[in-house]
């Protein structure tokens, strides 16, 4: 059982300087970005692959040229390590509102081949339940000057579900089939306002032949024809072609029945990974039914053919659900809800499904702030942020308020002897604003405390000044003395908040950073910021410090920055704590677990494993094809061949080689189950296996073998659950 996470540019800064609440340079080009898989070693990646959408990534230009140019293992972009499967889609949730997937069937294959992933999906075209099921797409770009989907009238609305989206400019030649009169258009043809206002028939006479609207009927049930209709032909173009990655076929429906009967299709088509699209924000209780009835068409089908059949989850990823998807024999899923939810409404620092804490916000100033306002504002934001650190480090709380208080001082003190001697520098001589911020920050001495206490208003203010000053050219130095002025009035009359009531509390207790000293001052913070309604939750979470609690790298390393709300760089890494989080849950439930035979010499002469598999190791084969949660393969010197790879074309059982395979594949496991029938391993190869934390079995019978996965993993032999619906309630 494999976890994805989304690709959508979930990176941070590396070398983020938290003290100072600024990136290692202010140049984006120049920083080190670190994604989920970077940060985490090999064998603590809590993702076990990578989903790249191409609608996503088409977002950003420079991106897809970069990736589509190198792939997603090399572009600088994305390198993802080799040892992590990729999965690249379409990403339908993007194009949900036009009438047609934007791509064709051959133009998907050779997107995939030039990313060099693992797997490509075919195109589908969410099967959209809510609502009508008669719909009209609009192209936005035909919408005159200041008209908008409000300006039509609720009589149409009231009978169809109106979509409007901008359409490319071009569509797939495909999508002529369907809909000439869309096709072929250059030049955009604008709606008059005026042919909204008339009934619904006469509406839709004007628009036959519009080439900015399309209208049908029954748009569910075109969907779904056009999802199966795609897989069908790109199967046709895969198997003509020679292409590097592995195929699977994505599935629509709106109910349990619906998405069995697609189930059923695509397998007879003869694919053999499966995705379930669509689910995603669908009721938990609903998503179970959908994967324990195609759970039962697929074990069917295996059963049946002597085969094995992998099946995705696309965007569902609940806890509550594991068992559903593991005795359903689901072998994938992805998700980012547990990243997004780190900086999406509360409860987004997770311990785990059921102990969900809320961050504690630390506002930036509004861009709507005065300087004044904006330079208050981040006064108030670097004290509370002195006082967190101090308290997480059990630390006086007050004696860390007054440090910052007086480099704080000096940094405003010296900055006008600073200005006088340097703002003539050639380093200032610029004519874009960031080299000078980057120079103003990396030259002055207190150059990282100007935006961290006064605010990145004041210091882009002063940038623009330094811009404009020149040897040449000077401006009166009271320029300068004028932006000067209102930031230290405002500190003028500052001191550190509550500072001596936390001293009156430090002595009286003989303790450093308590909770009670720290209370002060988050009850007068919240207040100036208006986020009163959230103290019930800080008092829980810094009472808890929950953070303490966890032994992830991100916690470990920053401590409570990842439990304070502000910011990429620590909402970002909060995620990927979540996700770590989710994963030991997920590992709990749903163990990593493979299922390993010894290859042979003829293992070399099929076209694939899963042929090797089903003539020469068939006793094991027909006991284990069918098991959920695990994963199955053959073992080589060359490493693990998973049951549907093409078969190898060296073979080599050199020791050696062997057992540094096993021993690195072993790290992403919990446990190995050996064919003890056609291999016994040496014990030094056990013993490297064991190194690498990964617990093995060696089983000599394959049904014994196949009762003790089952019996690990607390299933009977009747692990398919029964679907909550009866065949044949539902029709589709």
């Amino acid at each position: 059982m494999r976890f994805y996470v989304p690709e959508w540019d979930d990176n941070v800064d590396a070398d983020y300087d938290f003290v100072h609440d600024e990136h290692s340079s202010l140049d984006p080009s120049k920083r080190n970005l670190s994604y989920i898989w970077d940060i985490f070693d090999r064998e603590t990646t809590p993702i076990d692959g990578v989903l790249i959408s191409r609608e996503q990534v088409e977002d950003t230009p420079s991106k897809f040229d970069r990736i589509t140019q190198s792939g997603v293992y090399d572009a600088p972009v994305l390198d993802i390590p080799e040892w992590l499967p990729t999965i690249s889609d379409c990403g339908a949730w993007g194009y949900k509102s036009l009438p047609f997937p934007p791509y064709g069937n051959e133009g998907m294959l050779e997107f995939y081949e030039e990313l060099d992933v693992t797997v490509g999906v075919t195109i589908d075209h969410l099967v959209l339940g809510s609502g009508h099921t008669a719909r009209l797409y609009l192209d936005e770009r035909a919408f005159p000057k200041g008209f908008t989907k409000s300006d039509i009238p609720d009589e149409v609305s009231d009978e169809v579900d109106v979509m409007i989206d901008k359409w490319p400019s071009k569509w797939p030649d495909y999508v002529g089939n369907y809909e000439p009169s869309i096709c072929g258009t250059e030049d955009v043809m604008t709606f008059d306002p005026a042919i909204f206002d008339q009934p619904l028939p006469a509406l839709l006479s004007d628009l036959e032949a519009h080439p900015h609207a399309v209208y049908r009927d029954d748009d569910m049930a075109f969907r779904y024809d056009l999802t199966l209709t795609n897989a069908r032909e790109m199967k046709d173009l895969y198997d003509e072609g020679d292409y590097s990655f592995r195929i699977m076929v994505a599935i629509q429906g709106w109910n349990a029945r619906s998405y069995a009967e697609a189930a059923e299709r695509v397998l007879g088509m003869g694919y053999q990974y499966l995705g379930i699209g669509g689910v995603a924000g669908s009721p938990e209780e609903a998503v179970k039914d959908y994967v324990t009835t195609i759970g039962n068409s697929v074990k069917e089908f295996e059963r049946d053919h002597d085969t094995r059949v992998d099946t995705h989850v696309f965007g569902f990823a609940k806890t509550g659900a594991f068992d559903t998807i593991g005795r359903s024999g689901m072998t994938s899923f992805d998700s980012a809800s547990m990243l997004r939810a780190a900086w999406t409404g509360g409860d987004n620092y997770h311990l785990d499904s059921d102990q969900r804490y809320d961050a504690f916000r630390v506002r930036y100033p509004p861009n709507t702030a005065t300087l004044r306002q904006a330079v208050e504002r981040s006064l108030r934001a670097q004290e509370i942020l002195h006082a967190l650190r101090a308290f997480d480090a059990d630390q006086s709380i007050s004696q860390a308020l007054a440090d910052w208080y007086r480099e704080a001082e000096k940094t405003l003190e010296n900055l006008e002897s600073y200005l006088r001697e340097h703002r003539h520098d050639d380093q200032y001589d610029s004519s874009t604003l960031r080299p000078i911020k980057q120079a103003f920050r990396d030259d002055y001495q207190y150059g990282h405390k100007v935006c961290a206490n006064f605010s990145g208003k004041f210091r882009g203010q002063l940038a623009k000044l330094l811009r404009r000053d020149s040897h040449d050219d000077p401006l009166l130095f009271e320029e300068y003395q004028e932006l000067l002025s209102p930031v230290q009035d405002v500190f003028d009359d500052w001191e550190p908040t509550k500072i001596e009531e936390i001293e009156q509390r430090e002595d009286r207790s003989g303790e450093h950073g308590t909770f009670d000293q720290l209370w002060v001052l988050v009850a007068n913070y919240t207040a100036h910021v208006g986020d009163e309604g959230h103290r019930d939750a800080y008092e829980e979470l810094l009472r808890r410090e929950p953070w303490t609690e966890c032994d992830c790298r991100i916690c470990q390393e920053y401590g409570i920055e990842v439990a304070i709300f502000r910011g990429n760089n620590r909402n970002r890494r909060r995620g990927f704590h979540n996700t770590r989080r989710f994963y030991d849950e997920f590992e709990r439930d749903l163990p990593k677990m493979a299922i390993l035979t010894r290859g042979g010499t003829s293992l070399s002469m099929g076209e694939t494993v899963e042929e090797f598999l089903c003539d020469k190791r068939k006793a094991f084969w027909k006991q284990v094809h069918d098991l959920p949660v695990t994963e199955v393969g053959a073992v080589t010197a060359n490493g693990v061949h998973e049951w549907w790879e093409d078969a190898p074309r060296t073979i080599s059982f050199a020791p050696q080689p062997m057992q540094e395979a096993l021993g690195e594949f072993a790290l992403r496991y919990q446990e190995l189950f050996i064919d003890g029938d056609n291999w016994m391993p040496e014990e030094e190869l056990l013993d490297a296996i064991q190194a690498a934390g990964c617990e093995v079995h060696v089983v000599d019978n394959p049904a014994d073998l196949r009762s003790t996965v089952l019996e690990r993993l607390g299933y009977g032999s009747d692990f398919v659950p029964n679907s909550l619906l009866q065949s044949g309630l539902t029709e589709y």
